[in-house]
């Protein structure tokens, strides 16, 4: 992949602060918002030579179709994550689309029909009487609830 003097001068100027980052095709549609604790360390990962080998496919295609960048700095990590999701929610990224894990966030369920009632988690919500709590993003917790 060869960068092009704009993108590389957009590169130099990128802060080690937190934020957000959008990768544009050639025509300066935004195909990847990401965010970042670091923005300089993150972007620069996206184009350092000695990581090409690790990366799949899908990040090889993403990779090779950047054309331009644009980031914005927050002050907190929290406010990179909404900003993030306003602005993917706005554009709709390809490559949002196609990395996102087709898992669904754990659910705590309870039968309220059983004699007992346990508690389980699950992906899928069905209608079948039970309660559900959550979603939780981290599953982890979700574990930890029920230990």
């Amino acid at each position: 992949m060869s960068v092009n003097n704009s993108l590389k001068a957009k590169l130099t100027q990128i802060p080690h602060k937190p934020g957000v980052y959008l990768m544009r095709d050639r025509f300066g549609k935004v195909i990847y918002v990401g965010k970042a604790r670091d923005l300089k360390k993150r972007v620069s990962q996206y184009f350092h030579p000695s990581r090409r080998q690790s990366w799949d496919l899908k990040l090889k295609a993403l990779i090779d179709t950047i054309h331009d960048l644009d980031f914005f700095t927050v002050r907190t990590e929290a406010e990179a994550l909404l900003l993030e999701g306003k602005l993917i929610k706005e554009f709709k990224p390809k490559y949002n689309i196609s990395f996102r894990d087709d898992k669904r966030f754990l659910m705590i369920k309870v039968n309220l029909n059983d004699p007992v009632p346990l508690f389980t988690l699950t992906r899928l919500k069905t209608d079948d009487g039970s309660k559900y709590f959550g979603p939780f993003v981290d599953s982890k917790a979700a574990r930890n609830t029920l230990a």
